[in-house]
């Protein structure tokens, strides 16, 4: 298999908030002159991210955060705007920091590798990517299968004078338990959250700068403890029981 052409690793924090979109567009008005919107952002729209998560027979991804573990995993493979490339990505909390390694490849050996759930051991045996090997590792180790695609549109910014800061708002947020194909589109599936919500996520490496602080306590926002993929899960299997 030929070197992927994308391979990156980081350590971060994040913070998650549930906010209704007329707070929304209004914080995002406020964010003028402290940042810059991502090139990918299309206007007001955003752009797609269909994320499809793995997970073992008896869901050990879902139940490390539903128990609140301070070191847990998860498995994701994602495509964004364009499906020429996808990226294998592994998600990894230790307490309040989050690692992810991830690395881009196209979609259509993405697909051919983890295909139907059951990766090509002879494609496996030429891996020499450290981010894809470990991806491989976890599902021989947890015997890990596809168990549910989140899909949504996401506006981003960056900090302008904050290279480590990131800002997003997701919205739209659906789920299928069905759409298991990363090479597919996402059509059309089961709503996640009120479509009059939106979840805004701030990421950051050292701190959160004082303007953004100030910004978040105006608006009277709280972290909230929330999981894309958790919340898809506990909805489509338990009825949103524990989320």
């Amino acid at each position: 298999m030929p070197a992927p052409a994308y391979v990156r690793s980081f350590n971060r924090f994040e913070f998650k908030y549930v906010v209704p979109h007329d707070v929304m567009r209004a914080f995002i008005g406020e964010l003028e002159g402290y940042t810059v919107a991502d090139r990918h952002s299309n206007g007001v729209g955003g752009y797609p991210v269909y994320s499809l998560y793995w997970d073992s027979p008896v869901l050990d991804f879902f139940w490390e955060k539903i128990d609140g573990q301070k070191y847990r995993r998860k498995l994701r493979l994602r495509r964004y705007t364009d499906g020429e490339y996808a990226f294998v990505e592994i998600k990894q909390r230790t307490n309040r920091t989050v690692q992810k390694r991830r690395t881009r490849l196209p979609t259509e050996q993405v697909r051919a590798l983890f295909r139907d759930g059951a990766i090509d051991l002879e494609l496996e045996n030429e891996v020499k990517d450290p981010a894809l090997t470990e991806a491989l590792f976890l599902c021989r180790q947890f015997d890990l299968r596809p168990q549910t695609a989140v899909a949504y549109q996401r506006r981003a910014f960056f900090g302008a004078h904050e290279s480590d800061l990131r800002i997003t708002f997701d919205t739209r947020l659906q789920y299928d338990p069905r759409a298991l194909d990363i090479g597919e589109p996402f059509e059309v599936g089961k709503t996640l959250v009120d479509p009059r919500l939106a979840i805004m996520e701030i990421k950051f490496n050292h701190r959160v700068p004082l303007w953004l602080t100030k910004l978040v306590s105006r608006h009277g926002l709280r972290i909230e403890r929330y999981s894309k993929y958790c919340a898809a899960v506990d909805r489509e299997l338990f009825a949103g029981r524990y989320t």
